[in-house]
């Protein structure tokens, strides 16, 4: 798998396994910014990369599944506990809305087990 692909990959298993990382104004930038991009994994990869430059927290997030192999030095091996996404642009637009449901329902399920006072 390319460097591009393993990017995105990862990308949307985050978007997928840590919503919260990912505020409201993120998913909409990010819906913005992904409809701008040309549909190939070079210009989304790119984009995203440029995303996750201004967003620490999140890139942190995205390095820990990345996996340096016995290959060159930085060269990215896929992590093989990541399922395969479709990388398009189509489907990196509908994990980012569905990230935002999953977010508010672990929100929702959080507040039902707090306690009130």
């Amino acid at each position: 798998m390319s460097d591009y692909k393993i990017t995105v990959n990862i990308f949307i298993h985050l978007l997928n396994t840590q919503s919260s990382l990912f505020s409201a104004e993120d998913r909409i930038t990010l819906m913005k910014l992904i409809n701008n991009q040309p549909d190939d994994i070079k210009s989304l990869s790119d984009a995203i990369s440029d995303w996750l430059s201004e967003h620490p927290e999140v890139d942190e997030a995205l390095a820990e599944f990345e996996e340096i192999g016995t290959r060159a030095p930085g060269d990215k091996q896929a992590n093989t506990n990541i399922p395969k996404y479709e990388l398009d642009k189509k489907n990196i637009l509908n994990e980012i809305q569905q990230s935002s449901s999953s977010a508010k329902e672990t929100k929702n399920r959080l507040r039902l087990r707090s306690p009130t006072f």
